[in-house]
């Protein structure tokens, strides 16, 4: 019998307790891509710290979507959005990582508060952070 890859994950998380399933740190991987939009926990979810003590920025462009995990598709999952940011904008780099099929993510803060989530690179300026999460 055929079982989706995010099925058999959630029948393993089911069988552990829904600690694991709801766990924040729990860890992206290659087999969580793709998973249906009530399920994007599972892939959206990545590790980062803040290693870029000196990484800042102010943003030069309008409508940056900051996003709750490294990953987008032209139909705007599965990672959702988390808020927007917009031109003048000052942010703090966190970290980046590297997906398989959409190159470099940073993790970042607004200034002035607690909102913080993952930009794709190509949209900051110098290109994100420069140190690895």
């Amino acid at each position: 019998m055929y079982r989706p890859a995010w099925l058999a994950a959630l029948a393993g998380a089911a069988l552990l307790g829904p600690g694991l399933a709801l766990s924040p740190v729990a860890q992206a991987s290659e087999a969580s891509q793709g998973l249906p939009p009530e399920l994007a926990l599972f892939g959206c979810s990545h590790a980062w710290s803040d290693r870029d003590k000196d990484g800042e920025a102010d943003i030069d462009r309008t409508d940056v979507n900051v996003r709750s995990g490294p990953h987008a598709t032209s139909d705007g999952g599965p990672c959702s959005v988390l808020f927007q940011l917009d031109r003048d904008d000052h942010v703090y780099y966190h970290c980046y990582t590297t997906t398989n099929s959409e190159g470099t993510w940073t993790h970042l803060r607004k200034r002035g508060g607690s909102q913080m989530g993952w930009v794709k690179d190509t949209f900051l300026p110098g290109g994100g952070s420069s140190e690895r999460c």
